[in-house]
């Protein structure tokens, strides 16, 4: 038999692979025999194993070829916005992160996979020591910030950057749509809102109450009878 020249190889791997991956996301890893790929394949038996000598290969090699093509993505998309803190460089990094999750749904299929049914032992290398993974991918960034009440810049992006990231896993691959009860761009308005200016004293809560006209207790104190000035302050007596 002829040897095959490796572009040849590439292809008849990447056919198989192609195939493999239809069959693991309808029928998940352990529910898909070698012979299901071939025939998905259109491929004989003995044929898959000329490339791979057991099951879990095809499916490592699978991944291997979608992570590379992941880490260029990210890459290419998400290294100009790391970084930066400011709400409108946010807003960009949420819509990248969308196109990622959206136009990637069989890579995350193969991540849901690998969690469920291999107890995430092929993708567990991806989000150890993710803040410095994004250091890693734009230095210069993250190397004008400066530690804000000990947080890290690092570990805070790394938070804001998985939560958008989760909440378009779920809007998109588990079909929740609107699964905060508020359009995604209130959604994610709020979490901006959030990561910006904070949850309580001086931050969200604060202008919330500044929206429906003062604080909790100075209603109270106008229930009670608590004379206030206009500013909205108890008098002293």
């Amino acid at each position: 038999m002829p040897k095959l020249k490796d572009q040849d190889v590439e292809r008849n791997q990447v056919k198989i692979e192609d195939a493999a991956l239809r069959v693991f996301t309808r029928q998940g890893y352990h529910g898909t025999s070698v012979r299901e790929i071939a025939q998905q394949a259109d491929v004989s038996l003995g044929n898959i194993y000329n490339y791979y000598r057991t099951k879990e290969e095809i499916f490592e090699s699978l991944v291997r070829r979608y992570g590379e093509r992941m880490a260029s993505l990210q890459l290419r998309e998400l290294t100009p916005l790391l970084g930066s803190l400011e709400p409108s460089n946010l807003k960009k990094l949420a819509s990248a992160v969308r196109e990622l999750v959206s136009n990637n749904s069989d890579y995350w299929r193969l991540m849901y996979i690998d969690v469920v049914e291999f107890g995430n032992k092929h993708f567990a290398h991806l989000y150890q020591d993710f803040p410095d993974q994004l250091k890693r991918m734009n230095p210069e960034a993250f190397g004008k910030l400066r530690a804000h009440n000990g947080i890290d810049p690092a570990v805070a992006f790394a938070g804001i950057y998985l939560q958008f990231f989760l909440y378009y896993l779920v809007e998109t691959l588990f079909g929740g749509k609107q699964h905060l009860g508020v359009p995604e761009d209130q959604a994610i308005g709020h979490f901006i809102q959030v990561a910006t200016e904070g949850v309580g004293r001086g931050g969200v809560s604060r202008n919330a109450q500044s929206k429906t006209g003062g604080t909790h207790d100075a209603k109270n104190q106008s229930r009670a009878g608590v004379p206030r000035s206009a500013g909205g302050t108890r008098r002293s007596r």
